[in-house]
């Protein structure tokens, strides 16, 4: 017949279960209204165009940057054009060197990130890159174009504007939400700019 003791020596080898419940409903509304309340207080605070501004130069950039050590390494001609009515960017590939469109060479399109477009907007003009949204002149495909050689130099010096333009119809567009990205035609190195509202600063 078990004892006392034995009993208690039962109950501490097989401590008793603690009770677990869940959240209660106004627990969870507590939380939800605090996060709320963050992101009511953080929100405007976050400058999505500059963002948005800074991640589409980046990827510009990037790409343009590829593309001349793509010219390099392939020993032909990259073409990049400029499609500002789609908000695109189209390389060629070009590998008999002939600056058009044939058969079989390899074409890629970079599509801006939403919101993403060419264009100055009200910031002031960066002497090296010119007034228009694109100043390479050469055309190809009906678009301006660069074009990077085997050298790794670019066809032309000039550049392009990029900036974030907001998504309700109408609104302003901030000029600090405005990027521009040159090309010096001997080095064909890309360099980007970003607009504080009154002042030009190299960023790459």
């Amino acid at each position: 017949m078990p004892t006392l003791s034995d009993n208690s020596n039962r109950t501490e080898q097989f401590p008793r279960r603690l009770d677990r419940r869940g959240m209660t409903l106004v627990e969870i509304m507590s939380v939800v209204g605090l996060i709320g309340m963050v992101i009511a207080i953080v929100a405007p605070r976050i400058d999505l165009g500059r963002y948005k501004a800074d991640g589409g130069m980046q990827v510009v950039s990037t790409a343009m940057m590829a593309a001349q050590r793509e010219a390099v390494s392939r020993q032909h001609d990259i073409v990049v054009m400029f499609d500002q009515a789609n908000n695109s960017m189209i390389f060629l590939y070009d590998a008999n060197n002939d600056g058009t469109v044939n058969g079989g060479e390899r074409v890629r399109n970079l599509v801006l990130d939403r919101g993403v477009v060419f264009g100055r907007a009200n910031a002031t003009v960066l002497p090296a890159v010119g007034g228009s949204a694109v100043s390479f002149t050469r055309i190809v495909n009906g678009l301006p174009s660069l074009t990077y050689h085997r050298s790794g130099s670019a066809s032309q010096a000039g550049g392009i504007y990029l900036m974030w333009a907001r998504a309700t119809s109408g609104s302003a567009i901030d000029a600090d939400n405005v990027r521009a990205l040159e090309v010096m035609r001997a080095t064909g190195r890309p360099e980007w700019w970003s607009y504080d509202g009154s002042s030009w600063a190299r960023e790459f």
